[in-house]
């Protein structure tokens, strides 16, 4: 939501001390081992942690439905990634014991009716190679010790089945339970729909240009998954308008009105695209304006000379407006 401004470094470490930096990866143990090894193609959903799963379902839809709204198609799969390196050094000697993440990115959650599903994969596997071309391994990337070269890595890799997918189905080398198969994997076009859940206290979610980053504390705070699409929309639009992601430093300049109409017209046009979404894929679009309340009342209290994002009356109003839009739209008005 990046609803809360950034500001100076000096003030913002005084100011959000208790909160730390936002944790980008997934930082717990996955809670379940993967399903035993099996032949047959499944179209069930497998998840190493339940809460991935209702984020990347409800990502899924969005993404989907909404194809017809977006400019650029995607390869979509309907599965999650996770990365060795995004694990704390403590949990990684059970990540390799347990999975064999240390040969390649691994699958955490595969979704049920999905390219995916329909080629068997499931979660737990670990993925080795695209085309016979051998991905970066879980080892390599976890021995980057900066952020932002371990990140850029394990989104490369990503990015290479991505690639590949778009020139039609992708033959895949999955390590599973030990031993090695084929997988032949599809996929749609569609929205950008990529996400990640974030193992963090901070109750946020943002864009980073290619994928939506949500907060586990963030999504404690919804009612429902209606407002999860609320969220998710917003930040899928976001990436899908191509807004640029916002750096550290811009907030408070944006919020002195430096650039900052240009800022709030991408957010409105954020808002206006992820409800055209949200109706798309059968979320309840009276979901957004109480979600708006609660969390802006909550947490969107500094003074207007600091903030970088519309107001709460300005949100209920754009809200309102889109809504009323596309139920006239609907009804053939």
């Amino acid at each position: 939501m990046r609803e809360r401004p950034s500001l100076p470094r000096a003030l913002r470490r005084a100011l959000f001390a208790p909160l730390a930096a936002l944790v980008l990866s997934a930082q717990a143990a996955p809670d379940a081992s993967p399903p035993p090894p099996t032949t047959a193609r499944s179209t069930a959903s497998t998840t190493l942690r339940q809460d991935d799963l209702r984020v990347g379902a409800v990502a899924y839809r969005l993404a989907l439905a909404g194809t017809g709204l977006c400019a650029e198609r995607h390869p979509l799969t309907g599965f999650l990634f996770h990365h060795l390196a995004e694990y704390e050094p403590r949990d990684r000697p059970l990540m390799v014991a347990r999975y064999g993440l240390d040969r390649g990115p691994g699958v955490l959650t595969v979704i049920a009716d999905t390219p995916a599903a329909r080629a068997g994969l499931v979660a737990g596997d670990v993925l080795l190679a695209v085309n016979g071309h051998p991905l970066p391994t879980g080892a390599s990337v976890a021995a980057e010790p900066k952020r932002e070269k371990w990140r850029r890595l394990a989104d490369e890799a990503e990015g290479e089945l991505e690639a590949a997918l778009r020139q039609g189905p992708a033959d895949l080398r999955v390590l599973r339970s030990g031993r090695e198969m084929a997988v032949r994997l599809g996929s749609i076009p569609a929205c950008l729909g990529r996400v990640r859940l974030a193992r963090s206290t901070q109750v946020n979610a943002f864009a980073t240009g290619r994928t939506v980053v949500m907060t586990l504390a963030m999504l404690d705070f919804l009612k429902g998954d209606d407002e999860l699409a609320v969220v998710l929309g917003h930040e899928l639009a976001h990436n899908i308008l191509r807004h640029p992601a916002m750096r550290s430093e811009e907030g408070i300049l944006r919020g002195l009105g430096i650039k900052g109409s240009a800022m709030w017209k991408r957010e409105e046009a954020a808002d206006r695209l992820g409800l055209r979404m949200m109706a798309a894929a059968g979320y309840d679009l009276d979901a957004a304006i109480p979600f708006w309340r609660r969390y802006l009342g909550k947490y969107d209290w500094f003074p207007q000379i600091f903030r970088s994002h519309p107001s709460l009356g300005a949100r209920e109003r754009i809200a309102a407006e889109e809504i009323a839009s596309i139920r006239r739209e609907k009804a053939g008005l």
